[in-house]
């Protein structure tokens, strides 16, 4: 990174303000004071494609989204040292419990999905190459299941943490054959209608993409976001957020009012289908080590297949007669 003095010069040479002073923030972005406004010069390594899913981001979000201002010479960026450089707006933030903080930020991508929601068309073809891509993650997860199982039952000393999987097999199972049934519920609606939902997705799920002031919220560092189902952002934030008191009804609300059915299948799938066979690479030689990975591995799934029984329970209606009525 270039010393500060440098950057004042690279900030004024590319746009046009008298910078005042610059404040590093992070090893990413810095405050730059000029014309009493403050802005934010951020770096971001890699291609600028973000840049144009952030313009679109902020065209459909103006109030929740941060502009990005354009160089003397009409761009949006400037490459320098390997990096690509942008300027946009620096806000002050409130502190705000995480409970609080995943509130707003579901909000957020509720927003982001709802503006940005597209429909496009898929052909055969195409839908059968995306399907044998997620099958193929579905098949990888119970081919290792069952090769466990397998090789556990032949066992005549078992370890705690054979003795451990054969005992959560019956629950494992029952995720996969769950994510098999909404994969195909998923695919059946897609093939009927020939048009693929999709929106932008943040793609970098994490509450320090969330800035909260006293006026707004905004939505930031859109580099991993993409056009794409907009059930993995709700799959990411399961998977990086489960053990966050409360969680539970914030994903069966998601669940509940979410309007599309192929979306919320998709969900489903991607949140009940465990990767048992990435899960077989990380384990170590310590059975117990091995039991605390696999319940790590489980916990977000396990709250998925929690969320999935108590969405799709039977409701029953009391049908008897009133009192007194006759027949």
């Amino acid at each position: 990174m270039a010393n500060y003095d440098e950057i004042k010069v690279f900030v004024e040479t590319h746009y046009d303000l008298a910078v005042e002073s610059v404040t590093p923030i992070t090893h990413k972005s810095m405050k730059v004071r000029a014309s009493n406004h403050d802005y934010l010069l951020k770096v971001a390594s890699g291609d600028d494609d973000f840049i144009m899913k952030q313009l679109f981001a902020y065209k459909a979000l103006s109030r929740n989204v941060l502009p990005i201002y354009r160089t003397k010479d009409n761009q949006h960026y400037v490459p320098w040292r390997d990096h690509f450089f942008y300027l946009t707006d620096y806000v002050q933030t409130i502190p705000l419990p995480l409970e609080q903080q995943i509130h707003y930020y579901i909000e957020l991508l509720g927003k982001l999905h709802s503006e940005t929601s597209l429909e496009v068309d898929v052909s055969d073809d195409e839908l059968q190459r995306i399907y044998n891509k997620d099958y193929k993650r579905l098949q990888d997860s119970y081919d290792s299941l069952q090769k466990n199982m397998e090789v556990y039952e032949l066992q005549r000393d078992r370890s705690p943490f054979e003795w451990y999987f054969m005992m959560v097999y019956p629950m494992l199972y029952t995720m996969l054959h769950h994510a098999h049934d909404e994969l195909k519920k998923f695919y059946d609606l897609i093939k009927r209608e020939k048009k693929l939902p999709i929106s932008l997705i943040h793609g970098d799920v994490n509450v320090a993409n969330l800035l909260v002031t006293e006026k707004s919220t905004y939505l930031i560092n859109f580099e991993k976001s993409m056009f794409s189902i907009s059930s993995l952002d709700m799959y990411y934030f399961l998977e990086n957020y489960h053990q966050v008191p409360g969680l539970h009804s914030i994903i069966l609300d998601y669940v509940k009012n979410e309007k599309a059915a192929a979306l919320r299948h998709y969900f489903f799938f991607r949140s009940l289908c465990i990767d048992l066979d990435e899960l077989n690479q990380t384990l170590q030689d310590h059975s117990l080590i091995n039991i605390a990975l696999l319940n790590e591995c489980i916990a977000p799934h396990l709250m998925a297949l929690q969320v999935y029984n108590q969405f799709n329970k039977p409701t029953t209606t009391n049908q008897a007669s009133p009192q007194g009525s006759s027949t």
